[in-house]
């Protein structure tokens, strides 16, 4: 498995769901997949912060893999969780890996960069 995250920047409006997909790895590449993982996903206005202003997970239905296989994955967040957790403006996220087999858990970094949210136009 590659051991360098990819930086991302994510831009969403507050208006509509936050459904950007990503896959991650080289295409055809099947030594490493997503059999058994979790994932969880943090913004924070800075990176020094000690609280998250928004946590995602798979758990929760937030981040949904939608192949194990080939490593593709969607975040799936209700605009009115954007709402209540972050006013328009610049964050920063990243996105963990979590596998549960080994003990303790091994936490791989798969993604980070800005979560820029702007405001959105049409009222729903």
């Amino acid at each position: 498995m590659a051991q360098t995250a990819a930086c991302v920047d994510i831009l969403a409006s507050n208006n509509v769901t936050l459904q950007d997909a990503f896959q991650f790895g080289t295409d055809g590449d099947t030594t490493w997949n997503f059999v058994g993982m979790t994932f969880e996903m943090e913004v924070k206005a800075s990176r020094d912060d000690a609280v998250p202003l928004l946590t995602l997970t798979s758990g929760a239905a937030e981040i949904v893999v939608d192949d194990t296989i080939t490593r593709v994955l969607h975040l799936n967040v209700d605009p009115a969780a954007l709402q209540l957790a972050l006013p328009v403006g610049e964050y920063v996220y990243d996105l963990v890996m979590i596998d549960p087999a080994p003990t303790p858990d091994v936490l791989t970094l798969l993604m980070y960069g800005r979560l820029c949210l702007k405001q959105g136009v049409t009222e729903v």
